[in-house]
């Protein structure tokens, strides 16, 4: 059965063109952000591999090979878009040396097939035996370590949801609900018009431009707020706002959290220290943020989960502990979330961080 493709007044061409003009419209605002973020200069990297390949697509029947030159530079989408979605949602430990090391291998492999498909323009190889081979096996590497990183990417939307509130969590929607029509819609279509390549290349272009409207307007949303919140706390602590109750309710606050332990107690909410302090649950809140300098409740008590679990698995006579039963003993409900509040805070699992301190503790006493 035949599909009937509904007739388009733009161009793919106009449309690559709008594209171009995109990548570079942005490129070129990341210059004029004040306090610039890793985020920043990953997400002007994208853009501008982004428009790489779009001008590869416009000249590739006009350059006669040297398109190619130009791929070369379009190494930086997949892999760079990955260690932007990290740089967007991870606050410690965002990119580290394996991740760049990882990204850049995914590059090299892109910059090496572009490389060959240049020279075998020029000179008509027709390679054979390893070579062949070699150009082979790079190119379905790159389509499957591409494919890995649009996982992972999709992972770092996915990773801390169910603890995310309020403006983080509605960041997180909208960055997965746009990855996922990009990457899904994508596919589908694909499949669907499989022998019409004007179809797919309008679809991809479309969903390109989804994906860095939306990185766009997260980098704003993210970090111009909390900007803001860092403004609006510095103005607060400037105000006469600290008043003799709100010390002695901080003192009660650190009194129970702190000295009595009160952070052990299994699902604890702000609601439960307002009922025992006769307090309004906004003024517990607005004490954690402005006098304890946390972003919120959860996470000052799960610092404090997180720094009592670490002198457990530190203490030789708990070794045989099993990690649930240390995050049990910590004040977390599960394995699940005592893992990721740890490695949040720490960067490390608790085994890798029980792992290191054994190791640290051989080495001393073999020093000694």
């Amino acid at each position: 059965m035949s599909t009937n493709i509904p007739s388009i007044t733009m161009t793919i061409e106009n449309y690559y063109l709008l594209l171009l003009s995109l990548c570079c419209t942005l490129v070129v605002a990341q210059l004029f952000v004040k306090e610039k973020k890793a985020a920043h200069l990953l997400f002007a990297l994208v853009c501008g591999s982004i428009a790489l390949a779009t001008t590869k697509k416009l000249t590739q029947d006009s350059l006669n090979g040297y398109q190619y030159l130009i791929g070369m530079g379009a190494c930086v989408t997949c892999n760079g878009f990955w260690l932007l979605a990290r740089a967007l949602f991870r606050e410690k430990h965002a990119i580290l040396k394996r991740h760049v090391v990882f990204a850049i291998a995914i590059a090299a492999l892109v910059i090496w097939r572009q490389g060959y498909l240049f020279i075998d323009s020029q000179l008509h190889m027709n390679a054979r035996g390893f070579v062949e081979w070699l150009n082979i096996a790079a190119y379905e590497l790159t389509l499957l370590l591409s494919s890995s990183v649009l996982m992972l990417a999709f992972w770092e939307g996915c990773r801390g949801f169910s603890q995310s509130q309020g403006q983080e969590k509605a960041q997180r929607v909208l960055f997965l609900s746009a990855y996922f029509i990009c990457v899904a819609g994508t596919k589908l279509i694909e499949n669907r018009f499989a022998d019409n390549r004007e179809v797919q290349e309008w679809v991809v272009t479309s969903a390109a431009i989804l994906i860095i409207l939306t990185a766009q307007v997260l980098l704003y949303w993210r970090f111009s707020s909390q900007h803001t919140i860092t403004s609006v706390r510095c103005v607060e602590s400037n105000e006469p706002t600290q008043t003799e109750d709100d010390i002695a309710l901080q003192q009660q606050v650190e009194h129970f959290l702190i000295k009595q332990k009160g952070f052990l107690k299994e699902g604890l909410k702000v609601a439960d220290l307002a009922q025992q302090f006769n307090e309004p649950e906004y003024k517990i809140s607005r004490v954690i943020r402005q006098n304890l300098q946390a972003r919120n409740f959860s996470q000052l008590v799960n610092e404090l989960r997180v720094e009592h679990a670490k002198v457990l698995l530190q203490d030789p006579a708990k070794q045989h502990w099993p990690v649930l039963v240390v995050g049990l003993e910590s004040g977390f409900a599960s394995v699940g979330p005592f893992t990721r509040a740890f490695k949040i805070a720490t960067g490390t699992t608790p085994n890798q961080f029980r792992k290191q301190n054994s190791q640290t503790q051989v080495l001393r006493e073999a020093q000694e």
